[in-house]
C-alpha cells in the first residue's frame, strides 16, 4: 500500500515507526486521512507500534482527537507492579542504599 509522504508525517506522530509502514497491505492493516480530523490506522491485530486504544471495529481515533487514553491508564503501572512483584526501581534502590550507608557510616564511626 502506498502512503504519502505527508501522511506518513502524521502516522509517526500517532507513534508509528518507520518499519511499520512495510505492514500497510490494504486489507488488515492500512489508514483513512481527513483533512480536518487527520489520519487513523485500521490495526485491529496491533501489528503496529501504535500503543494506543484501538476500538472493536479496529479503526484507532483520529490523530487530531490526540488520544491518549491508554498511555493515560497505563502511566506509572510498572512500577507500581514492580513494587507488588518485590522489584524495587533503580530510586528506591538509591534510597536503600543511602540509607545502608548512613546507618552502618554512624555505627562504624562507634565502633572504632
Amino acid at each position: 500500500m502506498e502512503i504519502k509522504k505527508e501522511h506518513k508525517e502524521l502516522l509517526k506522530e500517532i507513534g508509528l515507526k518507520e518499519d511499520d509502514f512495510k505492514l500497510f497491505d490494504d486489507k488488515f492493516l492500512r489508514y483513512e486521512f481527513d483533512e480536518k480530523m487527520g489520519v487513523r490506522i485500521y490495526d485491529p491485530y496491533y501489528q503496529t507500534s501504535y500503543d494506543e486504544y484501538i476500538g472493536i471495529d479496529g479503526w484507532s481515533a483520529w490523530s487530531e482527537e490526540k488520544d491518549t487514553f491508554m498511555s493515560d491508564i497505563l502511566k506509572g503501572v510498572g512500577a507500581k507492579v514492580g513494587k507488588k512483584a518485590g522489584i524495587a526501581d533503580k530510586s528506591d534502590q538509591e534510597k536503600i542504599t543511602e540509607a545502608l550507608q548512613q546507618k552502618f557510616k554512624k555505627k562504624a564511626n562507634t565502633d572504632s
